[in-house]
């Protein structure tokens, strides 16, 4: 396996694990409060798009030049750095409310 294919495989490997604790936090949301649903359901929305767009990302990097390769890649980490970013602060957002629920009962 040569060293594209191996970023390819890594990189694919780490968005189906991303989709996986998607789909966790998503259950966790669902089992809120129908406001809280409401509030959560648009940010997972723009989430599950960002996956998508990281997702079409990577098929371009598997059809890319040597020309395009190092560029798409760096593109693909940034987009991959941004969405981890956001789907951390995201978490820990629901956490940080259900702890203040938590408090209040």
């Amino acid at each position: 396996m040569n060293q594209h294919d191996s970023y390819i495989n890594k990189i694919h490997a780490q968005l189906d694990e991303l989709t996986l604790t998607l789909d966790d936090l998503e259950k966790t949301i669902k089992e809120k409060s129908h406001q809280a649903h409401v509030a959560y359901t648009n940010e997972m929305t723009d989430l599950r798009i960002k996956l998508v767009e990281l997702r079409s990302k990577l098929d371009e990097l598997k059809a890319a030049s040597a020309d395009n390769w190092e560029s798409l890649k760096e593109h693909i980490e940034v987009l991959h750095r941004a969405f981890v970013s956001t789907y951390s602060y995201f978490k820990e957002e629901v956490k940080r409310n259900e702890l203040k629920k938590e408090q209040i009962l």
